[in-house]
């Protein structure tokens, strides 16, 4: 299995936040689409988490999938702040530039629609920037988050 999010910080200094999931069954990895690590999500009205939309703002999934605490609870683990340096697959590498902006948008991994980082183009909201291109980095992208 992929390790798909992998934080290059120091994991003691970060915030993680619980949030409920709107759709415990998102959780459930025998799912067609389940929640993935590295993957970006926010809250909805109800103050449950939800997949982010592209060009949104939101925050990386940090609970693998499949863990039975995740499931049970139907609790997933996000990293809310501050700003961490990650590697992700989670991601479409097209456009992407060492220093680059990046945002929030749909990207295709394993064969499914997944919402990660893209090359932010000019117009969206920054949610970080690249630290070290894919092809430099074993097809991984690094970026420091910078959203708050």
């Amino acid at each position: 299995m992929n390790i798909n999010f992998e934080l290059v910080t120091e994991l003691q200094g970060l915030l993680r936040r619980d949030f409920p999931v709107a759709v415990k069954s998102n959780v459930d990895p025998t799912q067609a689409n389940p929640f993935l690590d590295g993957e970006f999500y926010f809250v909805d009205s109800s103050y449950k988490l939800v997949r982010a939309t592209a060009g949104s703002v939101g925050w990386a999934g940090f609970s693998e999938r499949g863990r039975m605490d995740v499931q049970a609870s139907g609790k997933m683990t996000v990293l809310f702040g501050p700003t961490y340096e990650a590697d992700t697959l989670v991601m479409t590498a097209s456009g992407i530039t060492l220093g680059g902006a990046l945002k929030i948008g749909a990207v295709t991994y394993q064969g499914q629609s997944r919402i990660g980082l893209i090359n932010q183009g000019g117009s969206g909201v920054i949610v970080g920037y690249c630290t070290r291109i894919p092809s430099a980095n074993g097809n991984k992208l690094r970026f420091v988050q910078t959203l708050f």
